[in-house]
């Protein structure tokens, strides 16, 4: 059979594997600099704890042999950190918050269902691990100025088609958080044949009041999954370590969907060493704080527009166009993350780095904008 006589899915889009996305080296020899600064992908750039790396080391030794079948252990190290009533068998992982989406979607969508989002949010994820499987995306776009949520505009799009409702929290690209009472509206008003899906992997840098506690609806057995991930606050982005938390027949249920010897040996001594450090997620929590205050100040010297964060990011605005700074940028030795394909063509998303890192941002985006 020859391949161009096969049926497609159109959904699916032939992913670039020549490498031609890995831009650091790239910009070293496109523009001759010498350094060049990853501010593009939320990473956290005080690395993982060094228990975690100590615990890695140690598996590295035993990767001839397969990991264990169960993740068990890992998810009793994960309820320990959450505590709140949480069990086990609330949680399921996946080998990122990515892929726990898309364990989702593949256990609840089939042809024809829907799933409702609200952007600009995550959505170039969100119709990947949904449209391939037929499912129609209904977007129900946030406030124009604010990113303010619309719970009731939401509620008005579901109809008897509906399956899943993403709901990112704090939100990407805006880092902006979905208030306790626009949540509390969705949940209140969320019919038995839907269920809210509350993207939270940046849940750990938020200091908002006004942020939901959203296991409050779980305990109460809502149809909501959570999903969490170890790649920001943890700092395991390298690992692509996620999880889930839904009541237990929902997480079982979206565990069948697991292959056998599901998780690494890596990841799964990497994920129970993370939880088993708290004292550095937090210090690495309290310092992205600390630079998302300084790099703010200094947006206000500049007098460039921004969107208070709740995460480790911050989307601004100017008046180039997001692609042309961006590339001017790039002339500089800066990868950051222009937002024209989600509909802000003067935005862009730079992640939080060390000081050296963001005083130098600061110094290239004051030079680029003369």
């Amino acid at each position: 059979m020859r391949p161009d006589s096969l049926q497609l899915n159109p959904h699916i889009q032939p992913f670039t594997r020549s490498g031609e996305r890995d831009a650091l080296p790239d910009l070293r020899k496109r523009y001759g600099v010498e350094r060049v600064y990853n501010l593009a992908n939320n990473e956290n750039p005080l690395g993982p704890s060094p228990h975690v790396v100590a615990a890695i080391a140690k598996a590295a030794s035993e990767l001839n042999a397969y990991p264990v079948w169960s993740d068990i252990d890992l998810r009793r190290a994960i309820v320990d950190c959450i505590g709140q009533g949480l069990t086990a068998e609330h949680i399921f992982t996946g080998c990122s918050g990515f892929e726990a989406l898309e364990l989702i979607t593949r256990a609840f969508l089939r042809p024809g269902d829907e799933l409702i989002l609200s952007s600009p949010t995550f959505s170039g994820a969100y119709q990947k691990v949904a449209l391939p499987l037929g499912a129609r995306v209904i977007d129900v776009p946030l406030e124009a100025a604010t990113f303010r949520y619309r719970p009731r505009a939401v509620l008005d799009a579901v109809t008897d088609k509906t399956r899943l409702i993403m709901v990112c929290n704090p939100n990407n690209p805006t880092g902006t958080v979905i208030s306790a009472d626009a949540f509390d509206e969705l949940m209140q008003g969320l019919p038995d044949h839907a269920l809210v899906v509350a993207d939270e992997v940046y849940h750990h840098f938020v200091a908002d009041a006004a942020y939901p506690d959203s296991l409050k609806y779980l305990r109460a057995g809502a149809n909501l999954v959570i999903v969490h991930s170890f790649s920001k606050a943890y700092a395991l982005a390298g690992l692509r370590l996620g999880y889930g938390i839904a009541k237990p027949a929902i997480a079982n249920y979206i565990a069948g969907l697991q292959r056998g010897f599901h998780q690494n040996k890596l990841a799964l001594a990497a994920g129970i060493a993370a939880c088993g450090d708290q004292a550095h997620l937090q210090r690495a929590v309290d310092f992205l704080r600390g630079e998302a205050r300084w790099l703010c100040e200094q947006l206000d010297q500049l007098d460039i527009r921004y969107w208070p964060p709740a995460a480790n990011f911050i989307l601004f605005e100017t008046k180039l166009p997001a692609d042309e700074l961006n590339q001017m940028l790039q002339k500089r030795g800066f990868l950051l993350r222009p937002q024209t394909r989600v509909g802000l063509p003067y935005c862009l998303r730079v992640s939080l780095g060390t000081r050296t890192m963001n005083q130098a941002f600061v110094a290239a985006l004051a030079d680029c904008l003369g």
